[in-house]
């Protein structure tokens, strides 16, 4: 779920699919460049290459007064006990406190065994809902950290002056800082130069190669990463595994680009089968 950057569209549910570069669900259909877009063409993609069903999308369009994201919450919650759902991956959306808070109510009613990752928007929420351990996985990147580990910021944008000066390279101190203050779930995939897994605050895996300095100005490569983890987790891949192969996947499919900072993310995730079969995951 996630909302898309345009005014007029109203809220649409379905099968995503993604054909011809253009995402499609129920009548609408959009050319992924950034966000939520992004994500759901990577899952669509993973899941058609390992031969999973197709991810089930609920979007609607915000431009950042919150309306649309306010029906797209009471949609999700409204409707969690009649879907079959393994993961709900939750993307660009304006944080609503009462909003997360009833789609995480409604799951646990529904008895729904999901794993729930929280990107963007919706880590937002969450971290400002104080439900972030309710949440199995955040993917934020190194500067959403710096959010994570200030106890008083209930945006980015109000990090506290001496965290947000932190270096990047310094991703392990804001992920210590982070579980100190308890703004985390149990699991972390943190995005960057380098890619950090995180379980219960410990590092448990460092994914740096190939290293394709050119994606770091590309964007929408941070969105793609959650697709693939999204439908990893869908294909059965346990959480923290997942994670890692998601990494690895990533940032194949960016080496196989042979990108350069003006590559189009579709070039990027176009190639994710590709990626797929080096790290033996499809034939």
């Amino acid at each position: 779920m996630g909302t898309l950057p345009f005014n007029e569209m109203g809220l649409k549910a379905g099968k995503a699919t993604f054909e011809g570069g253009r995402l499609k669900v129920e009548d609408f259909e959009v050319t992924p460049s950034l966000g939520t877009s992004v994500m759901v063409a990577s899952a669509c993609i993973t899941c058609e290459a390992l031969n999973l069903k197709s991810p089930y999308f609920v979007t609607s369009g915000d431009i950042g007064d919150g309306k649309r994201s306010k029906e797209l919450y009471q949609y999700v919650a409204a409707n969690l006990g009649t879907l079959d759902v393994t993961v709900l991956a939750m993307h660009y959306i304006m944080p609503d406190i009462p909003g997360m808070r009833n789609i995480l109510n409604s799951l646990r009613e529904a008895r729904k065994e999901a794993t729930v990752i929280a990107d963007a928007g919706a880590m937002y929420a969450a971290k400002a809902a104080d439900l972030a351990q309710k949440i199995d996985i955040f993917t934020p990147d190194a500067g959403e950290m710096a959010y994570l580990a200030d106890p008083k910021a209930t945006h980015p944008a109000y990090v506290e002056h001496l965290l947000f000066e932190l270096d990047a390279t310094e991703v392990v101190t804001l992920i210590r800082k982070a579980y100190e203050t308890r703004n985390t779930p149990k699991i972390l995939l943190v995005k960057g130069p380098v890619d950090y897994i995180v379980e219960d605050g410990e590092v448990v895996e460092t994914i740096e190669e190939p290293s394709i300095s050119a994606m770091e100005a590309i964007g929408g490569t941070g969105d793609s990463l959650t697709g693939i983890l999204s439908a990893l987790i869908h294909g059965g891949y346990e959480k923290i595994d997942a994670c890692i192969k998601a990494a690895k996947i990533n940032r194949i499919a960016g080496k196989l680009a042979e990108p350069d900072p003006a590559t189009s993310i579709l070039n990027i995730i176009g190639k994710i089968p590709d990626a797929l079969k080096e790290v033996g995951l499809c034939a």
